[in-house]
């Protein structure tokens, strides 16, 4: 995982899009019922006898709506503003930026529907639409290339900004409208999941979001409350370092809120922030040797064994999780933890409540133990 990448994006996208300008469209949205997600926070939508207005907000600043997508049926030609973006529903020919918004659509049933994703190479390996040769490419690098986005057309493309586009810029050279997929933004596991609600309206498929995303929820909360009721004391570290530094989940960030549902003693949950945190070597090696167990997530690059983690530094060999071999790797390679992970909050953490704890017979889901060499 390019995890030290994923953090950085993270910290600017604050810093670029909130330059753009902003528009409120409460005023005109007045008199309609609005529907608000049960955990996401970064999207909702109204509806009224003809139309489907879906509103977007930054993570930065909910109070201000970012974009609005009025979705209308064949034939019709909505004036809209500024910041409101008619969008023709059901799509029929979607393009994809990212794994997430592909696990999503393939839960609707509707993968057959993708016909360009970002970049074929950024793909999972066992992805769904891996050896697809049909598929077109957008991306040049981690930019958008206009030209092939203009020549391929889609209905919409769904993309998470990361904060180094100009999205204004794409959106004025390009007629496909860009529906922005902020679940990444989430903090919660399941305000992630939820964003599913979001691509269905896309599609004209609420009832079947809202009936996946009831399991879902339904799943993680019987998971978390079994957990609920150990009363041990585990020690949960994560990651690997990059260059000499750890960068770490916050308490309050996705990973941070899924060890305190495993109810895992993560160091640093009372760093109630939704980003990452850096810790330098020295810090991280205070309190690794006492912990209990290690998960890490890797991929793209080579996958850490015992023996390479001790070739990287020979102080792994106090660490308490590499005596006791309770290592565990998400492994990207072998699983879809970005295509299927965002609906499996409840399988992630059930590899988190279960490996942690060194359940008899447990078969993981996403997280396996490390492998001597």
């Amino acid at each position: 995982m390019k995890t030290p990448l994923f953090n950085l994006l993270w910290i600017s996208i604050a810093c670029v899009l909130s330059l753009s300008s902003c528009s409120d469209n409460s005023s005109s949205l007045s008199s309609q019922h609005t529907t608000y997600p049960s955990h996401a926070r970064l999207f909702n939508y109204q509806r009224d006898s003809l139309y489907t207005y879906v509103n977007v907000f930054l993570p930065q600043d909910t109070s201000h709506v970012f974009r609005t997508y009025l979705l209308h049926g064949e034939g019709k030609s909505p004036q809209v503003g500024k910041d409101t973006i008619a969008v023709q529903v059901p799509l029929i020919d979607i393009g994809c930026a990212h794994c997430t918004q592909i696990g999503f659509i393939k839960a609707l049933g509707e993968i057959e529907k993708i016909s360009c994703i970002g970049d074929i190479e950024l793909l999972e390996k066992k992805s769904i639409l891996a050896g697809r040769e049909d598929l077109g490419e957008f991306f040049n690098g981690w930019t958008f290339d206009i030209e092939r986005l203009i020549s391929l057309s889609p209905d919409a493309v769904f993309f998470t900004p990361y904060g180094n586009e100009d999205i204004y810029s794409i959106e004025k050279s390009v007629r496909t409208p860009l529906l922005l997929d902020m679940s990444a933004w989430e903090s919660h596991p399941l305000a992630r999941s939820e964003w599913i609600k979001f691509v269905a309206l896309f599609m004209d498929k609420t009832h079947v979001a809202d009936s996946i995303f009831a399991s879902i929820e339904s799943k993680y909360n019987t998971i978390k409350k079994a957990a609920s009721h150990h009363r041990d004391h585990i020690v949960v570290i994560s990651q690997l370092p990059y260059e000499g530094v750890w960068y770490i989940p916050s308490g309050g960030s996705y990973k941070g809120i899924l060890f305190s549902d495993a109810s895992l003693c993560y160091p640093w949950e009372e760093e109630k922030g939704t980003g990452s945190l850096t810790v330098d070597y020295e810090k991280m090696l205070s309190i690794a040797p006492t912990a209990d167990v290690w998960f890490i997530e890797s991929g793209l690059n080579a996958v850490p064994t015992l023996s390479t983690l001790i070739e990287q530094n020979p102080l792994y060999r106090h660490f308490r999780p590499y005596k006791n071999n309770t290592i565990y790797i998400c492994n990207t390679e072998n699983v879809l933890y970005f295509e299927d992970g965002i609906l499996e909050p409840h399988l992630i953490l059930e590899d988190y409540v279960n490996l942690s704890r060194g359940v008899k017979d447990y078969t993981p889901h996403y997280y396996f133990p490390i492998q001597y060499e």
